[in-house]
């Protein structure tokens, strides 16, 4: 009774020229053979599935061969045929994911003082050669160093970031790609019964979930063929755990529509057919893919049919490109959360709610809403013709006293205004309602700076908030937490932790214990500050910032504050000479 051989082993190439998708590498390689200039050590790095053992295999049959054809092994002499049956010990083959060991490593080189006894070539082929421990490693390092005459090493890995540099500079490096889809394609037609019912588009998912891996390519292949002799597309995502395509149109409408209901809904369809969720996001991964292809270039990545393509453009008009690339972004995330995830379902409706809400979930979302809030109020006060900026364009005449208008020098000396007449300066007004009236009066500026200024300079000069705000600061930071604890609950949280501690100068401030001082600094990152910060600039109606800090930090700058005032007044009446300081 014959033993049935699955596909992949059926159709490992044997020669060079049998190879897919390594063009260069097959090039080189045979010509190496042809003019006999043989390296001693070779490393073959690359992806799963991408032809590094069986090139490794082919290089040993080629240089071993009594007459190559073209560079490939010719597979009909003596020593073609005793390295096809596994019947030479020159070609030694070993696993070093399972003999990573310095002993196994130095028992092997061990046999290569022994020149080889039926081929020229003695070759040493190590599979997952990085899985050698740093002994095993150093030990190897010697024998290549310095080899024989007769021996070849091929070392193969997936991961060539963690081998020695020692031992790559000592190695022909040759780098395997992933495989094109279309060249799977035409080598999966290959194999398909003659005259046998096949969808294209059963292929090209076949090509897609390998991801560049011939071998994966065929055993999908042969798991699909095991149901019979026809490949049909439904077919294929039944056994491969895949969706419809329009199920994944309509999953993408959904989160266009912002549709919770509606997304949450397909969830759920979705895990009670037993779809892989991991699968779903990398199918959907690469549906956002071609719709964003489609919305920049008018195309595809990939042949679409009229109706397809008609629906993938309808799509892209429908979203922007600033929320598909979103999408996108999160899709990758929650693939990649989803393959190690104990509850795939969880990550699968926590990445719905995340694309539904997508103001929460990245911080240029609050960023843009303070930069149209802040926007937003300078139109306003543009447009109004009663307005703050107004009377800076057209001061009204003010009865200035005489001592006021000097030619002097503004730091001549403080001059108190006229309380009936005098208006306070703008960036004053703000605090003034917080804070409490200083000891003395502010100097009022001199006779040049009542001359009327030119209209266009007042406004980028705007950089306080106008004296006037349409809200109560106490009343605009309560309706920030109330936003918040709708909104934002993590943020909220963390706000709830301090206290409002006033508006000065256009800043809010929340002060927080010495023992939640860790929550000061997530306050002030820019992604949580600029979300506050676009909140408070909306409630107040006019620009603000926000600044988180411990009380004990406002404490010392008050007392500072009031140290220097304090200094100062002795300085005036006893002379800073006469003034000793001393700290206790």
């Amino acid at each position: 009774m014959s033993v049935y051989q699955s596909l992949y082993r059926t159709w490992r190439p044997h020669t060079f020229s049998d190879m897919v998708g390594q063009e260069a590498i097959v090039r080189t390689l045979k010509n190496q053979v042809q003019s006999k200039r043989v390296a001693h050590a070779y490393l073959f790095c690359g992806s799963r599935g991408t032809g590094k053992t069986s090139a490794a295999r082919i290089m040993a049959m080629a240089i071993n061969c009594l007459e190559p054809i073209a560079g490939d092994p010719c597979l009909k002499c003596a020593h073609c045929q005793a390295l096809q049956s596994e019947t030479t010990l020159d070609v030694f083959e070993m696993d070093a994911a399972s003999n990573s060991r310095v002993e196994e490593i130095r028992e092997m080189l061990s046999r290569t003082d022994y020149p080889p006894q039926t081929v020229p070539y003695k070759v040493y082929i190590i599979d997952e050669v990085h899985m050698l421990s740093n002994a095993a490693f150093n030990a190897l390092l010697k024998t290549l160093e310095e080899p024989p005459e007769y021996m070849v090493f091929i070392l193969a890995t997936t991961e060539p970031q963690k081998l020695p540099a020692t031992i790559l500079s000592r190695c022909q490096r040759y780098d395997f790609g992933r495989i094109a889809e279309e060249e799977i394609i035409r080598r999966l037609m290959m194999a398909l019964p003659e005259g046998a019912p096949v969808d294209q588009d059963a292929l090209r998912l076949i090509a897609a979930t390998a991801q560049g891996s011939m071998r994966d390519a065929w055993s999908l292949m042969d798991m699909c063929l095991s149901a019979g002799d026809a490949l049909r597309l439904e077919q294929v995502r039944l056994m491969l755990g895949a969706v419809s395509q329009d199920f994944l149109f309509d999953f993408l409408d959904a989160l266009v529509r912002q549709d919770s209901a509606a997304t949450l809904a397909m969830a759920d369809e979705l895990m009670r057919a037993g779809r892989d969720v991991p699968v779903f996001l990398r199918e959907f991964n690469a549906h956002l893919r071609q719709v964003l292809a489609i919305k920049w270039t008018g195309g595809g990545t990939r042949d679409l049919g009229p109706e397809q393509l008609e629906r993938f453009k309808a799509q892209a008009q429908d979203a922007s490109a600033d929320l598909l690339l979103f999408f996108l972004e999160k899709c990758a995330q929650s693939e990649y959360e989803a393959r190690w995830s104990a509850s795939p379902r969880a990550v699968l409706e926590l990445f719905a709610l995340r694309c539904i809400q997508p103001g929460q979930a990245r911080g240029e979302q609050a960023t843009l809403a303070r930069l149209g809030a802040l926007e937003g109020w300078v139109a306003r006060q543009e447009a109004s013709d009663s307005g703050q900026l107004q009377p800076a364009r057209e001061p009204a005449p003010l009865p200035v006293p005489p001592k006021q208008v000097t030619t002097g020098p503004a730091t001549a000396g403080p001059v108190q205004p006229d309380s009936d007449t005098a208006t306070p300066p703008p960036d004053r007004e703000a605090a003034a309602s917080q804070a409490e009236p200083p000891a003395a009066a502010a100097p009022a500026p001199s006779a040049p700076a009542l001359q009327e200024p030119p209209a266009q300079a007042q406004l980028p000069l705007q950089a306080n908030p106008p004296s006037q705000p349409a809200k109560n600061p106490k009343d605009a930071w309560n309706s920030l937490l109330k936003r918040l604890q709708t909104g934002n609950a993590g943020l909220h949280a963390m706000m709830s932790r301090g206290k409002y501690g006033g508006y000065e100068s256009g800043t809010f401030t929340l002060l927080l214990e010495q023992e939640d001082l860790i929550f000061a600094s997530l306050l002030n990152e820019e992604t949580r500050a600029d979300e506050v910060t676009a909140i408070l600039t909306e409630e107040l109606g006019a620009p603000a910032r926000f600044v988180a800090k411990g009380r004990e930090t406002a404490s010392a700058a008050a007392l500072a504050d009031r140290t220097q005032e304090h200094i100062q007044a002795l300085s005036q009446a006893f002379g800073r000479d006469n003034i000793v300081l001393k700290n206790d």
